[in-house]
């Protein structure tokens, strides 16, 4: 929902540029902003931040869910300093109409990779990570030849105390 709504506000953006800002318009576009920066969390800081830790298996969802927080900061420095550069083509701010024309892409895009993540409604984590979860339930397996009934003592010391 994020992305759809985002693409479409940036296209607004974008394309009436120029009534809304050089016309009068300011406060449609201030607002328009605002409503982007609000739906920015809807979006990619969900895929950014929420997905990661529900799609990638247990014993490696620190280090995706690291790859993926690294990725979208990434992302934005790589924004910042690209567009920075770009927004004065053709004169001060010129190109700044066209660069939200881009956002919009990008927002497009987004609606598109997000299609591309599994669902994982309804199901637990562990059943997400497709391992074999014997041990996490069962606790720690008794040494062969060892009768816990007969022999309390020696399971007691190699029992971990709870």
């Amino acid at each position: 929902m994020g992305f759809v709504l985002l693409t479409l506000i940036f296209a607004a953006m974008g394309f009436g540029y120029d009534k809304m800002v050089n016309h009068g318009s300011k406060g449609a576009f201030v607002f328009l902003y605002c409503l982007a920066n609000f739906f920015q969390n809807f979006g990619p800081n969900t895929t950014t931040f929420i997905v990661p830790g529900e799609v990638f298996p247990t014993r490696y969802r620190s280090t995706g869910h690291g790859i993926s927080a690294a990725s979208g900061k990434l992302g934005a420095i790589v924004a910042q300093v690209g567009f920075s550069r770009l927004k004065d083509i053709g004169g001060p701010n010129h190109f700044v109409k066209h660069i939200l024309e881009i956002f919009a892409f990008f927002m497009l895009t987004g609606v598109f990779s997000t299609m591309l993540i599994p669902e994982t409604k309804g199901r637990t984590l562990e059943d997400l990570s497709n391992e074999d979860q014997d041990m996490y339930i069962t606790g720690v397996r008794q040494p062969r030849g060892l009768d816990a009934t007969t022999d309390a003592t020696a399971a007691a010391a190699i029992r971990p105390s709870v």
